[in-house]
């Protein structure tokens, strides 16, 4: 934290009242629907609120989130490269034309570009806004569709695209559901190393058990090829919808009543952004952790379940947890190695005069952060060998998601996102 930063925190907590820090049980119910004062522009006082809203939209979308946008675009192109190498190599060498070794190097080059690309894709999953939420989540669906998936679609998929038709029209991914594609489909492709299709009897791709181990090998590269290629496709479509003329973009930075945007006023605008924050509670927390330890329903009779884990084939669930956490991070503090400027959500409750709360939450953050960060397993190792590490990492999110259901949207006058109110967890 800056200098001024640290100065307006003494300050404000010198005059603040004092609360006590939000950590509820599992079975407490913590919902809100709505902060007081929701989109009037007041602060919790009811008086006008002095903090502007404009320079905090104009800082997290252009320092923050775009840049963020821009970097996984480089990488899904890398990825899409990467994987069209890979393939060539595994093609010559079922011709005698590449050793094996080299067909495995390239493999795992290919498959640490895939990890790349998931940790930049799990910071844009805290920032689903705009094209990546219309349509009930549609493009956001097709580049990551998690946790609907189907490895039974994808083996199908294999089989139907080498064939070039299905049921008698041209295969194009373009036109196939979520659970046949994306950077899930991909992890399917690159990491899984049983050849035998996952589906059953009635389901089973026709004429797969037929091949050989190497043509398999062959036909799942030459589909992984298009789903990379389809990742890339989508990802440009997510930048024109975003950085575009008409793009989301600068409907978040003219919503101060400005023509060219979405929104009523900025504080709608603002709230969008929080919205997209609470990715956090209803993914990170419930469904990546909560639900693998059998908080909630899954599919081991609420017992521990590392079926119900993120990543089953890359292992790459802990990872994604963690970059989930720095990208609430980035947009709470503001903060940015790339910019000086640290405009963030904690600034806002500062000028509130809610200093504690965010305090509190950026010590939560942090908190959080180091957790993940100090295991020497992965998160299906630990959740069949250490359950208590991970509920004590469920924990630690669980007092970020708390505090953000009641003080911090009440302090902010914001509304709660419908997939975290009402929840009791």
């Amino acid at each position: 934290m800056n200098n001024m930063k640290i100065r307006k925190l003494i300050q404000s907590i010198a005059i603040a009242l004092s609360t006590s820090l939000l950590i509820t049980a599992c079975s407490d119910n913590i919902s809100s629907t709505q902060g007081d004062d929701f989109n009037s522009g007041n602060d919790n006082d009811g008086g006008p609120s002095s903090f502007n809203e404009s320079a905090l939209l104009s800082h997290l979308t252009n320092n923050i989130i775009t840049p963020t946008f821009l970097d996984f675009e480089v990488t899904a192109n890398q990825l899409n490269e990467s994987v069209n190498q890979y393939c060539t190599i595994e093609k010559q060498f079922n011709a005698g034309n590449a050793t094996q070794q080299e067909r495995d190097n390239q493999l795992l080059e290919t498959r640490d570009i895939w990890r790349q690309s998931m940790v930049k894709w799990q910071r844009i999953e805290v920032m689903q806004l705009g094209p990546l939420v219309e349509n009930q989540n549609l493009l956001r669906n097709k580049i990551y569709s998690w946790p609907v998936t189907s490895t039974c679609a994808v083996d199908q998929d294999i089989v139907f695209f080498n064939q070039g038709n299905i049921n008698g029209e041209d295969y194009n991914i373009a036109n196939r559901v979520a659970t046949r594609r994306g950077l899930d489909a991909l992890e399917y492709l690159l990491f899984n190393t049983n050849l035998n299709h996952s589906c059953s009897e009635t389901t089973a791709p026709q004429g797969w058990e037929g091949l050989s181990d190497n043509t398999k090998r062959e036909q799942r590269c030459e589909f992984a090829t298009e789903v990379a290629n389809d990742i890339a496709n989508n990802t440009q479509i997510l930048l024109d919808a975003w950085s575009g003329e008409n793009g989301y973009a600068n409907s978040l930075l003219n919503a101060a009543d400005q023509p060219g945007s979405d929104f009523n006023n900025v504080h709608e605008a603002v709230n969008r952004v929080s919205d997209a924050m609470f990715y956090i509670d209803s993914f990170t927390k419930d469904a990546k952790l909560a639900k693998p330890l059998g908080v909630f329903e899954n599919s081991c009779q609420q017992n521990i379940c590392p079926e119900n884990l993120e990543s089953q084939h890359a292992q790459h669930s802990l990872e994604n947890i963690h970059s989930n956490l720095l990208a609430l991070k980035a947009l709470f503090t503001g903060e940015v190695t790339t910019h000086e400027t640290t405009t963030g959500f904690d600034d806002y409750l500062i000028e509130e005069g809610a200093s504690l709360t965010a305090n509190n939450l950026r010590t939560a953050i942090d908190a959080a952060i180091a957790d993940v960060e100090a295991y020497q397993a992965t998160l299906k190792e630990s959740l069949e060998n250490n359950d208590v590490q991970v509920r004590d990492t469920h924990q630690k999110v669980k007092t970020i998601t708390d505090q953000l259901k009641t003080d911090f949207i009440n302090q902010l006058a914001l509304e709660l996102p419908a997939t975290s109110a009402g929840d009791n967890d």
